[in-house]
């Protein structure tokens, strides 16, 4: 069968479907027909001004331009903050977070995937480990109070005073509550861990300003491009600036 007419066969699909998730939302022609140019042949691994591949001054200048507005969508200081445009997706965004700031073992918590949460938050079952970051990872779910519907936090509080993690995401795949982001700080400041904020789901609302932000309180943020945001099927890492360790000689490392 001619490739084409696959295309032409899945529009109807789309178009005439109802489609209520966010990860099948409906990118822009402009988006596409960006996706689908000409620069998609250029080889470009490295950083803006640190390539490893020649001739890739127009691909500075367009990757740029995307911090640029990213951190304008959600009305941040580039001076406090960064943004990493180049993950392919959510879920190795996710992990490249957990592998930079991490140590093989380290421990994490998040929302159990049935009360919510997502398979790159490390879902695990008695038996199992379901995700690659549950293998190089020791990871604890916090839970919803069923009667409520809601985070409970209490719990999550006890469990982490008892597990001591690293890093603890506040993020979800399925949960329709909005996030307490405040409290979670308090958490990982009484843990000294990390807060990963995982806004897939959600950051088109938290960029129109319909939503409260998790930028006031997290470390870092991630979220897809494909999702509320409408954009090309990647994924961007947010990260706040400043200290980010004392290494073994005694000198402050800044991001």
């Amino acid at each position: 069968m001619d490739l084409m007419l696959l295309v032409i066969y899945v529009a109807p699909t789309l178009v005439k479907g109802l489609e209520l998730i966010p990860s099948e939302n409906f990118t822009s022609l402009s988006v596409m027909q960006a996706v689908g140019s000409i620069m998609t042949n250029k080889y470009s691994e490295g950083y803006p001004g640190a390539r490893y591949y020649g001739g890739n001054e127009y691909i500075d200048m367009a990757e740029t331009l995307c911090q640029k507005r990213a951190l304008e969508a959600f009305r941040l200081d580039p001076a406090k903050w960064g943004v990493n445009v180049q993950p392919l997706s959510g879920s190795p965004s996710n992990f490249q977070v957990y592998t930079a700031l991490l140590k093989p073992h380290d421990r994490i918590m998040a929302l159990d995937l049935p009360h919510g949460g997502h398979l790159s938050h490390g879902y695990q079952t008695d038996t199992k480990k379901i995700s690659a970051v549950s293998i190089f990872f020791e990871t604890m779910p916090y839970r919803l109070d069923e009667s409520t519907g809601y985070i409970d936090y209490d719990q999550l509080e006890k469990s982490a005073t008892l597990f001591r993690p690293k890093l603890i995401v506040a993020g979800a795949s399925a949960y329709a509550r909005l996030y307490d982001y405040a409290r979670i700080r308090k958490v990982c400041d009484k843990q000294k861990a990390v807060l990963l904020a995982d806004m897939a789901h959600i950051s088109g609302l938290v960029a129109t300003g319909v939503i409260p932000s998790p930028f006031d309180y997290a470390d870092v943020v991630t979220t897809t491009t494909h999702k509320s945001l409408r954009g090309p099927r990647g994924a961007m890492i947010f990260f706040r600036k400043g200290l980010k360790e004392v290494n073994k000689k005694g000198n402050e490392v800044h991001s």
